[in-house]
């Protein structure tokens, strides 16, 4: 995927690279306050996913896991007393990613696109509730799909391989 971002901005590849810190700090502002285990297991998942998950986003995780933690602490430091108040913000930064995503070959827009929605719902999982369950507030529910993110990914038709075998 790193390769992919070549054809973009410096604008444009500063927010995929941003991408899943404003995702966190997005959901974990939504519901008023920015919990810890949010933002620990969103550091976690990212070094997971930097060797466990779809291997052409393995290297993009793996770089983004690089400064993930410090970028996350600063983009929170610099939030407002009511961190709901950021939302809307960190919403409309993440809608520029309906710009990049068409940008990307089709082997990589989708399955990136896919994995920011899962890293979202994880992040939601991570506080609250009993148990962790109906741990997903109303405000991180409204998030969690990335209903900012309008790109709807091409789809991918795999050929069908040509059966060499003669029936006889």
């Amino acid at each position: 995927m790193l390769n992919s971002l070549d054809k973009l901005t410096t604008e444009e590849k500063d927010l995929v690279m941003n991408a899943l810190p404003i995702i966190t700090v997005m959901i974990a502002a939504a519901d008023g306050q920015v919990d810890e285990s949010e933002t620990n297991w969103a550091n976690k998942l990212t070094d997971i996913r930097s060797y466990s998950h779809e291997e052409e986003l393995q290297a993009y995780y793996e770089k983004v896991g690089e400064n993930f933690a410090q970028q996350v602490r600063m983009m929170v430091k610099d939030l407002p007393a009511n961190t709901k108040e950021a939302v809307p913000a960190l919403v409309a930064t993440l809608a520029g990613m309906n710009d990049i995503l068409p940008k990307l070959p089709a082997t990589i827009s989708g399955p990136f696109l896919k994995s920011m929605k899962t890293f979202a719902k994880h992040i939601a999982r991570a506080s609250g509730g009993f148990l962790k369950i109906a741990s997903i507030s109303k405000e991180e529910q409204a998030l969690i799909d990335l209903p900012m993110i309008t790109f709807v990914p091409p789809v991918i038709v795999e050929e069908e391989e040509e059966d060499t075998t003669a029936d006889d």
